[in-house]
């Protein structure tokens, strides 16, 4: 087996594993908090009209962006979380800065279908590499649509959470898989679904 394939294969393990352990349990409430607001609305919220006393709990691992391109993100606010894995404060950068490269043109693609009018979350589950000083980490992110004052999908909420201890930062990640979601499927278990596709791993994480 190669050492991409053990990666992958610790990635299945890891991300499956995350509600047991609570890893990447922020990505779910703050989900839920925008899918509350859709639902009691009939629209996606706007940043105005986001309280984030109902995802409190995951305040550290939110972040809000708004387009500067119709494929690019630039981060306002930000987490302590993201700030931590990275190593200095995200605010003004692109969210790409998170992404190495050979993935960010994935990246870019899911910021323009979304942006064109999606209006559920996109889920995104990444892979950080191990190098000297840095384990294995494995993290998800979710982006959802924030409307403007015009009603169109011009910011996102979104939420980033790892599993595993970050190491030296500034980490990067691979974009392991990612996809248009109605709600996170489960197994009998209770676990996310999770499904390994041709060149990496397919997850509602």
């Amino acid at each position: 087996m190669s050492e991409n394939e053990k990666s992958l294969r610790a990635a299945v393990i890891a991300l499956a594993g995350y509600r047991a352990g609570g890893g990447l349990s922020a990505l779910d409430e703050i989900e839920s908090y925008w899918r509350r607001q859709v639902e009691a609305n009939g629209y996606i919220p706007s940043r105005a009209e986001l309280d984030p006393r109902g995802f409190s709990r995951a305040l550290s691992n939110c972040f809000v962006a708004e387009a500067i391109t119709p494929r690019h993100l630039r981060l306002r606010l930000t987490g302590q979380h993201l700030s931590d894995v990275m190593g200095m404060d995200m605010r003004g950068m692109p969210l790409s800065a998170l992404i190495l490269p050979d993935s960010r043109p994935h990246l870019e693609q899911l910021i323009s279908e979304s942006l064109a009018g999606m209006t559920r979350p996109v889920r995104i589950s990444l892979f950080a590499p191990p190098r000297f000083g840095q384990p294995a980490l494995y993290g998800g992110m979710v982006l959802l649509p924030l409307r403007d004052e015009a009603g169109a999908p011009r910011r996102m909420l979104g939420a980033f959470a790892t599993v595993g201890k970050p190491g030296r930062a500034p980490r990067r990640f691979r974009i392991l898989g990612a996809g248009e979601v109605d709600r996170p499927e489960t197994t009998a278990t209770g676990r996310p679904a999770l499904r390994v596709i041709e060149g990496g791993l397919s997850a509602r994480v």
